[in-house]
């Protein structure tokens, strides 16, 4: 059994036009949703083994809180970056498979797409900050498919 949890990095501020879109930071309310929503994973007993992000900074920077709650460790992954749903998929199946809880940091709309895709459809938009707990019936993160998975759960912060 393997558990992938899809997390959206937590809302990201506009308030610095001169930034590029992958420098920009968190603004207040993602800086409190990001350990919000860890302090809840870290609740429902997830041992989550390692934290796969993008390197944007606002998704680093989410990766970063849950990292502070969970005392899991980090890779960031430039790829990841508005990566498409295979682009996603496609490291999500290079996994080691020593790994058995996954927690993916990105973006929209890939993030969704993958969750669709996997889902056999998926009707919700993940918010910033939103988590989808994904368990698949596998050995192998190569085995990942649409035909072995079920939806754990789905939370948000506006909904805790």
């Amino acid at each position: 059994m393997k558990e992938l949890l899809i997390v959206r990095h937590a809302r990201s501020s506009w308030d610095y036009p001169h930034l590029n879109d992958y420098d920009r930071p968190l603004n207040d309310r993602g800086k409190r949703d990001a350990p919000k929503m860890a302090q809840w994973l870290s609740s429902q007993a997830i041992n989550a083994d390692l934290i796969l992000s993008s390197g944007a900074e606002r998704a680093k920077n989410t990766a970063i809180a849950f990292q502070a709650v969970l005392n899991v460790p980090m890779k960031i992954d430039d790829n990841l970056y508005h990566a498409s749903r295979s682009k996603l998929l496609n490291q999500i199946k290079q996994t080691n498979n020593d790994i058995n809880c996954l927690i993916l940091v990105s973006h929209n709309p890939g993030i969704n797409d993958l969750a669709d895709y996997l889902l056999s459809g998926f009707p919700e938009n993940i918010p910033t900050t939103g988590i989808v707990s994904l368990k698949f019936d596998i050995e192998k993160w190569s085995e990942v498919s649409p035909k072995n998975v079920s939806l754990h759960f789905f939370q948000y912060p506006k909904n805790l």
